[in-house]
């Protein structure tokens, strides 16, 4: 699960349709130097990055007690890492900030005023708050990038040395590559046959599948990508990909009143491939090891730099 501290990630959320909870705790979670943290900020947080709502109701109060000290300490992160960059004196220009200000209006929002700010008045914030919290963001990336990402180096060694202890973690698993077009029962044979048409003539499965398919997948052109059949698709369709070769494709299938064309793109056997296909892979994920370290031994030092003290909540 991917944690995004500040509250620049509860606006986020609410701006695609998900409500933070509300949180009104008393009382002080941490000090970090002249700073406090205090349990409701905590919990807005906490509620803002990871969705209990979804959790059986027996389940929520351990949950809480799981992650409220995960949420506490980045925010004591945040915290000294924001205070490392003032005491370094550099100063992020406001032109920076107002182009990272346009670009989230822009991504999550349209580019639509009312709509940030009907999200920040759910929010509880104000703009000023919000531009604060992406200033503050972005300072931490560059931070993390100087103090991090800049300092990990990956040499072939130990790319080599970490395959040779996690192959199997870059195992492929075996399955079959598909592609899928759905007519539903409103089309019926007539735009099954002209779907049909159009492959015979020469037109790519996925464009075709964009035109006339009505499943999940037609936006990415009717593409499953490798799955097991068995556990996907109604028993038509699977008795026909066993019957085809990789590359083939079936006429129309009867699958429920709904007309079905498929193509069995490719077959995976299952197996650990060599270093040389997963270089790319295996090199990302010692980059990610060594930069989690690099993390966690950076902030270690923050911290012994700085008075932090942690309260003991019950919660």
């Amino acid at each position: 699960m991917r944690v995004r501290a500040g509250l620049l990630a509860a606006m986020a959320a609410l701006a695609f349709g998900l409500r933070a909870e509300p949180s009104f705790y008393d009382g002080v979670a941490a000090y970090v130097n002249d700073k406090v943290i205090t349990v409701d900020t905590v919990m807005r947080e906490l509620h803002a990055n990871f969705n209990l709502s979804r959790l059986p109701q027996d389940e929520v109060a351990a949950r809480m007690r799981e992650y409220f000290p995960v949420m506490r300490d980045l925010l004591i992160d945040r915290i000294l890492i924001l205070g490392a960059y003032e005491a370094s004196g550099a100063q992020l220009p406001n032109t920076v900030v107002n182009r990272r200000v346009q670009e989230i209006l822009a991504d999550r929002f349209g580019g639509d005023e009312a709509r940030l700010r009907e999200a920040l008045l759910s929010a509880g914030m104000t703009r000023d708050q919000w531009v604060k919290e992406v200033r503050e963001d972005l300072i931490l990336m560059a931070m993390r990038q100087l103090q991090v990402e800049r300092k990990v180096t990956v040499s072939p060694k130990k790319v080599r040395a970490y395959y040779a202890a996690h192959a199997k973690d870059f195992a492929e698993e075996a399955g079959v590559h598909v592609r899928l077009i759905m007519i539903d029962p409103a089309g019926g044979a007539k735009a099954a046959e002209a779907a049909l048409a159009e492959l015979k003539a020469g037109k790519p499965f996925e464009e075709v599948a964009k035109a006339h398919s009505k499943e999940s997948h037609a936006a990415q052109g009717g593409d499953w990508g490798f799955v097991d059949p068995k556990a996907n698709f109604a028993p038509q369709v699977v008795e026909a990909l066993e019957k085809l070769k990789d590359g083939e494709r079936s006429d129309i299938l009867e699958v429920g009143g709904w007309r079905a064309i498929v193509q069995r793109v490719a077959t995976r056997r299952g197996r650990v491939p060599p270093l040389g296909e997963v270089w790319d892979k295996v090199e990302a994920a010692v980059r990610r090891e060594q930069g989690q370290a690099r993390y966690k031994a950076w902030v270690e030092g923050l911290r012994k730099q700085a008075y932090v003290r942690l309260v003991d909540i019950t919660l």
